[in-house]
């Protein structure tokens, strides 16, 4: 899939199987979520990458970061706002974003009907039962991705549908990411609030250093010069 990940890896992990649980997300169970984890990128083959992330969840909004300083990736999932936060310059660079495998980040939340796939057309969840992971009741998904391009991907997801959260995602070929430590609870506001000061800047302005500099229009010929002020 390329880029898949953009800011993480992916994972395979043990799973517990145990009898039909007949779980079901309650409607307030993606307002009231709150709760601090950490996210574990896992290779090919089981084995857990070196690399490990914190979150930090209230309600829709999610932080993500690889340390315990303010800073990361701030996601909105009721406006579909991510913000990547410069401390150092106050700056927030803003983009949109949609449910989607591309964008693994954009999958660990749910909405309040429990349901990975949410409205985005281009998902199709199938559910296919209850497991325990990691000690949690989960409802396990089989999401399929059909992209504009025809191409089609899977992966299977297992979501606490407590928190609305997804606790384990995994690709066909075995890699993927997993949520450990999660501790619910009151969380700092910092982390969970777009932080004061910062300057929001669209990433649509924004030009990355090996792109060329626009090309400036030419002029129609027989227009006059401007008029000195």
């Amino acid at each position: 899939m390329g880029d898949t990940l953009r800011w993480m890896y992916w994972l395979p992990g043990a799973i517990l199987f145990t009898a039909p649980l007949a779980l079901a997300q309650t409607p307030e169970a993606a307002s009231m979520r709150s709760f601090t984890a950490t996210l574990v990128n896992i290779a090919q083959g089981g084995k857990d990458m070196p690399s490990k992330q914190r979150l930090t969840v209230r309600g829709d909004m999610m932080n993500f970061r690889s340390g315990d300083e303010l800073g990361g990736i701030l996601l909105d999932f009721s406006q579909g706002k991510t913000w990547i936060l410069i401390p150092p310059e106050k700056v927030a660079i803003e983009s949109s974003f949609t449910r989607s495998l591309d964008f693994p980040l954009s999958l660990i939340l749910t909405d309040a009907s429990g349901h990975p796939c949410g409205k985005e057309p281009t998902l199709k969840c199938t559910r296919e039962g209850e497991e325990t992971i990691a000690g949690r009741p989960t409802v396990k998904w089989r999401l399929v991705q059909n992209n504009r391009n025809w191409n089609t991907y899977t992966a299977t997801v297992w979501v606490d549908p407590k928190l609305g959260t997804l606790v384990r995602l995994t690709l066909e070929k075995g890699e993927g990411v997993e949520l450990r430590d999660i501790q619910e609870g009151p969380v700092e506001d910092a982390f969970v609030q777009f932080p004061a000061g910062f300057t929001k800047v669209d990433e649509k302005n924004l030009r990355h250093e090996d792109e060329p500099a626009p090309t400036p229009k030419p002029k129609k010929k027989g227009t006059p010069p401007p008029k000195k002020p």
